[in-house]
């Protein structure tokens, strides 16, 4: 399925009206809310994109290391991150934070409980991100 353009900007145009409803914060840290989901006018182009994949990442941590650290990475080698194992797991879609949550066993899978969601609008925004 080929999406141009213009279709992602339509739908990206139809979350800049939902601002005027539900303000955009885009400094703002995820915030805990329970709201009603939006219901977005079904259209031929709107459906198009909602049948679109996108990554949906957790992120664990991140650091930053040199090449030659890299290099020397080897099996059963434990690789330390700052973060504590009590903070909250971020939520991304392509790339770009939409929540974020804690870590949970679903039968045998990994999974996450979602805790914070940032507002329609900004998530919306974070599907056309690349």
């Amino acid at each position: 399925m080929i999406i141009d353009q213009q279709e992602i900007e339509a739908l990206l145009a139809q979350a800049d009206k939902l601002d005027e409803v539900e303000p955009r914060q885009p400094s703002a840290p995820p915030t805990p809310q329970r709201s009603e989901p939006v219901i977005v006018p079904s259209t031929p182009e709107v459906e198009r994109l909602l049948k679109l994949k996108v990554p949906v990442i957790v992120e664990l941590a991140r650091r930053t290391m040199t090449i030659s650290a890299v290099r020397r990475f080897s099996l059963g080698m434990i690789i330390e991150f700052d973060k504590s194992v009590d903070e909250p797991l971020r939520l991304l879609i392509n790339n770009q934070p939409i929540g974020e949550g804690e870590a949970v066993k679903v039968g045998e899978h990994f999974g996450l409980r979602v805790t914070a969601m940032r507002d329609y609008s900004t998530r919306i925004r974070s599907m056309g991100a690349g």
